[in-house]
């Protein structure tokens, strides 16, 4: 009489079981979808586009990325959220928020994203002589272009190298092209924003030239090598600006003597190599205050070694103090 219920009993229980590993099942299938899409969300744009042939935006959130000597196009490459690390010609070159780099057609680079939360990217690749060929009209007289508009045009160099876009010129274009390929929309204007790009471009390498002419040196030879190392002492500080950093260790960086850095690099740029170390760490301070970290954690991280030092360059440089950034993104913010 009592092995009806026993056994009614084993059945919902090996049912229960069935359904408790069937939910536990899911549960990790779930996991698993969303690790994945958490290594890797590419967004090739415009879709069906190919590099060297095609002007196109290479958006993608990542946490494990791998590339071993790529020999793409031109191209520009920018962070939206964290920093990556491209090698170029032995050079590791660290893109944060503030900062981009160029490579030129051809010019081979690797990455390796292996971080726990993921970095957000977007790369603009142009297509081949398309930047050369708005060179070649920008600088010739209308009638060429009318007589013969679709003429080669000559190669055109750019200094594959770390820049920094403080006022965000070419980094806010980037970012709103980002934006599009999140949503998978191609508006009349994407031509033109790479037209754009390419002008924008240009005028980064008059620049240049504007300030390789100011290089103390008599022959263009040394006025260009000197020019070089000068971009390897922006680049060393860029890459350790969270580290303590003498003039001594930029300059043997640089393989320069300390006051041949220090007088180069001010009349170059402007601006003293402390100067332009404590601007870089400002902004960088900015981007993770903006990002909600605290006010004494993002002093050290920044290396900048007291808070209230910190505090008074952050006001001098920006207007307002350290702690004011949450109020500013608060007011700007959606309800």
């Amino acid at each position: 009489m009592n092995r009806l219920p026993i056994e009614r009993t084993d059945g919902w229980r090996r049912l229960r079981q069935g359904l408790w590993l069937s939910t536990q099942a899911a549960s990790v299938v779930i996991c698993i979808i969303s690790v994945l899409r958490n290594l890797m969300k590419p967004h090739l744009f415009p879709e069906g586009s190919q590099l060297g042939s095609d002007n196109l935006v290479l958006h993608a959130s990542s946490r494990r990325h791998l590339v071993e000597n790529f020999p793409g196009p031109l191209s520009i490459k920018s962070v939206i959220d964290g920093q990556v690390t491209w090698t170029v010609d032995g050079r590791d070159l660290v893109v944060d928020t503030n900062s981009f780099l160029i490579l030129n057609d051809g010019q081979k680079y690797s990455m390796n994203v292996d971080v726990p939360r993921p970095i957000e990217t977007c790369c603009a690749f142009f297509r081949r002589s398309f930047v050369e060929q708005t060179a070649q009209d920008a600088t010739s007289p209308l009638q060429a272009s009318l007589d013969a508009p679709s003429r080669n045009a000559p190669s055109l160099h750019f200094a594959a190298r770390l820049h920094s876009d403080r006022r965000g010129i070419i980094l806010s274009r980037l970012r709103t092209l980002a934006e599009r390929c999140t949503a998978e929309l191609q508006p009349s204007s994407f031509e033109e924003d790479f037209l754009v790009l390419s002008k924008q471009l240009l005028a980064l390498h008059r620049e240049i030239s504007a300030q390789i002419a100011r290089v103390p040196a008599a022959k263009a030879s040394t006025r260009e090598e000197l020019f070089r190392r000068l971009q390897i002492a922006k680049e060393y500080m860029h890459c350790s600006s969270e580290e303590r950093i003498s003039l001594e260790s930029v300059a043997t960086e640089a393989c320069l003597s300390r006051y041949h850095l220090h007088r180069a690099f001010k009349e170059v740029f402007r601006q003293t190599p402390h100067q332009y170390l404590t601007a870089l760490r400002l902004e960088r301070a900015r981007s993770l205050l903006k990002a909600r970290r605290k006010v004494i954690d993002v002093c050290m991280e920044t290396g900048f070694t007291s808070t209230s030092s910190f505090t008074r360059l952050f006001r001098s440089h920006f207007g307002y103090p350290p702690s004011e950034i949450r109020k500013i993104g608060q007011a700007h913010s959606p309800p």
